[in-house]
């Protein structure tokens, strides 16, 4: 089956091609954009090397050196931190139910269970201003500089809400 029709319902053409891409170079050791031009086609993706250079350049892939001296591509910082942002906002979404502070203490209450995985996309991101998250099974406890950086938190937050 061709792989492009199982994720048509996903996303424009584009963004199923690159999520192919992501998929592509997280299995398999892709070196050349004529590797990369070649695996998509056997997929069933129909590329040209400029819309592979373009992608490439889209997703901020970057080339990283094997032990070997072998180079290939690889999923650079800002692309997992986008990534993580999308799954962050995603999951934000489904689970929050309140959001407060007390001086540095900003407290995230989530449906029973979703405290854990709301932590973990909070931790990935890596906010400035943030000291620390502990989750429990359905509250967060975030730990800020300061009182002012918690209060730009919890206004952050409430406006994804």
């Amino acid at each position: 089956m061709d792989e492009r029709l199982r994720f048509r319902a996903k996303g424009s053409a584009k963004e199923v091609r690159q999520q192919a891409i992501l998929e592509l170079i997280n299995n398999e050791k892709i070196s050349t954009q004529g590797d990369l031009s070649e695996r998509l086609k056997e997929k069933g993706y129909p590329v040209t090397q400029a819309t592979v250079s373009r992608d490439i350049r889209e997703l901020r892939l970057v080339k990283v050196a094997e032990a070997g001296g072998d180079y290939h591509y690889a999923v650079g910082k800002t692309q997992e931190k986008y990534q993580a942002s999308h799954k962050f906002y995603s999951i934000f979404l489904a689970s929050v139910v309140k959001i407060d502070y007390a001086n540095n203490i900003v407290v995230i209450t989530c449906y029973t269970g979703m405290a854990q995985a709301v932590c973990a996309c909070i931790d990935s991101l890596e906010w400035q201003g943030v000291v620390g998250t502990v989750a429990g099974d359905d509250t967060i406890l975030m730990v800020m500089r300061d009182e002012q950086s918690a209060m730009e938190m919890v206004k952050n937050l409430r406006e994804i809400r």
